[in-house]
């Protein structure tokens, strides 16, 4: 298993917000089954790194179909073979090591 970071700035859009890119991520996400979690600046989801990539083709092209001409999508991937990865074992490992 291995974990897509990801986060979308859409460019001249008539709002500040970016509330509704971000939901139309996670249902696109939740419709397959994806687990993830939703942080301040970006979302970070789990699964086959071959589906994590088409999860964030989908997510930066339907940010495109929302009412903006230009969309800048950064992603982050973290993929290991020695041992399984997910989103609450990074998290519980950290938190564990701060006591």
């Amino acid at each position: 298993m291995a974990l897509l970071e990801i986060s979308v700035t859409p460019i001249g859009t008539s709002q500040t917000s970016m509330s509704h890119f971000v939901t139309e991520a996670v249902r696109l996400a939740e419709k397959e089954g994806f687990t993830y979690h939703i942080g301040p600046t970006s979302t970070v989801f789990e699964g086959n790194v071959d589906e994590l990539f088409e999860l964030a083709r989908d997510i930066h092209t339907s940010a495109l179909r929302k009412g903006t001409d230009r969309v800048i999508t950064n992603i982050k991937i973290e993929d290991r073979e020695d041992k399984a990865l997910t989103i609450d074992g990074q998290v519980n490992e950290v938190r564990s090591s701060i006591g």
